[in-house]
């Protein structure tokens, strides 16, 4: 596709839904932080970028009684300097499943410098090669065998503490601590950053737990607690039918930013400063115009509109956002052609690694997209779980993107539809399951 082609469907896509779906998440979040005192908003890098930028306006615009900050954390920036304080919730993140588990990841994951050697030693476990998919149902046995290695949690123990002092002192540095009520904001899908930014916030004296602000939730941590826990457009209870209908990997590649995920913190005295990885002109470039495009939209509706209420009222009624979801629906399972070429090749990565040699929409043979029908991949799970016969099923971040772009044309409508079943049978399970482990804890 030709760049200036790629370029307008990135407009139009924008216009329609990128926009549109953007502001009405800040407005709500503007709303009902301010309702609850909540004085500073945290907004974490990179997912919620551009969610920053358009509330930074809003409250400059209207002068709004409420301070907007971006803090530069990961899940990975995070974990390894806390990893010390729970080991056994350190190695549940480190063998926790993903699009793509391999035992080079799962090393990575800890934050070691030494890392072939504990890879080469986890591949000959498992039988399989470093880079080689390793089956979902063996990584609580690598759990296991991982707790059982003393000289590998003496290093990862090691390893925290130094990155904890060091993530301390930059979290202090931008405001953590302080005796006001303060909140995050972010994608979401778990909500674990929350959790471990409370472990800091704790640390360094704050009073108020901090509450937390999502587009969307699966699930909260294990002994969180859900009041302070906001979604906006499903919950871990609720709204079954438009977590299939989302795609999250889809929406962190859309809404990223123009800079590097965060690996750490360097620095010394009060002066720390993130560590950021690379990324490619390419994805800087689309960023670039995607952030263009937000400023230009946002600055049209401040001009017409005289004050926030009258904004708040044009994107956050149930008319309004019916219509804005149907749009984001529509592109998320339905994508056309073009869609799923442009943004189908945007980088991504589900780890919390940023690796960059894999792109949201996988190339997948008709073999491959079978694999993730409802009934087949139901099959292959269940055959390889109780069989141990091992089926490597090859799976895309953006599924729907995947089948515009490689299947059959009169295959599509039927891939389609039989990996909807799939996410139908998911999305319920995980729900439920999620449920009954919390009415579990709660009895206990």
């Amino acid at each position: 596709m030709k760049e200036d082609k790629e370029k307008q469907v990135v407009f139009q896509t924008g216009k329609n839904v990128f926009a549109p779906v953007l502001n009405s998440y800040v407005l709500y979040v503007l709303t009902d932080a301010m309702s609850k005192g909540i004085k500073t908003l945290y907004f974490l890098a990179r997912d919620a970028y551009f969610d920053y930028l358009i509330a930074e306006k809003y409250v400059k615009e209207f002068d709004l009684d409420i301070q907007c900050k971006y803090l530069y954390v990961s899940r990975l920036s995070l974990r390894i300097p806390l990893y010390h304080l729970d080991i056994n919730q350190a190695l549940s993140y480190i063998t926790l499943s993903g699009v793509d588990v391999t035992p080079t990841k799962v090393i990575n994951r800890t934050g070691l410098s030494s890392q072939d050697k504990l890879i080469e030693k986890i591949a000959d476990y498992l039988g399989v090669e470093k880079d080689e998919q390793i089956p979902r149902h063996r990584l609580g046995e690598l759990k296991d065998f991982l707790a059982e290695d003393d000289e590998f949690i003496n290093l990862l123990v090691e390893n925290s503490k130094k990155e904890f002092s060091k993530a301390l002192n930059y979290l202090k540095g931008e405001g953590l601590g302080t005796k006001e009520k303060i909140a995050v904001v972010d994608s979401g899908w778990v909500g674990s950053i929350q959790q471990s930014l409370n472990v800091f916030h704790n640390y360094l004296g704050g009073k108020e737990p901090l509450e937390g602000y999502y587009y969307g939730l699966y699930e909260i941590p294990s002994g969180a607690e859900e009041q302070y826990y906001h979604s906006f457009l499903f919950g871990p209870r609720s709204r079954l039918k438009k977590k299939v209908a989302f795609n999250n990997c889809l929406f962190e590649c859309v809404f990223s930013a123009p800079h590097g995920m965060t690996t750490g913190y360097k620095g010394e005295e009060d002066n720390y400063a993130p560590i950021l990885s690379t990324v490619s002109k390419r994805q800087i470039d689309y960023l670039k115009q995607i952030e263009k495009l937000l400023r230009d939209y946002q600055s049209e509706v401040v001009n017409k509109h005289n004050s926030f209420q009258e904004i708040c009222g044009l994107f956050n009624n149930p008319s309004a956002q019916k219509n804005i979801e149907k749009e984001l629906f529509r592109f998320m399972a339905k994508p056309s052609y073009e869609e799923a070429e442009v943004f189908g090749k945007l980088h991504f990565s589900d780890d919390v690694i940023d690796y960059n040699n894999a792109v949201l929409a996988s190339k997948l043979s008709e073999r491959d997209l079978i694999d993730n029908h409802f009934l087949v991949r139901v099959f292959l799970e269940l055959r390889e779980m109780i069989f141990g016969q091992r089926y490597v099923v090859n799976i895309s971040g953006w599924y729907e993107g995947s089948v515009m772009l490689y299947s059959k044309p009169f295959r599509k409508h039927h891939h389609l539809t039989a990996y909807n079943h799939y996410k139908y049978y998911m999305q319920y399970s995980k729900q439920r399951r999620w449920i009954k482990e919390r009415e579990r804890n709660e009895r206990t």
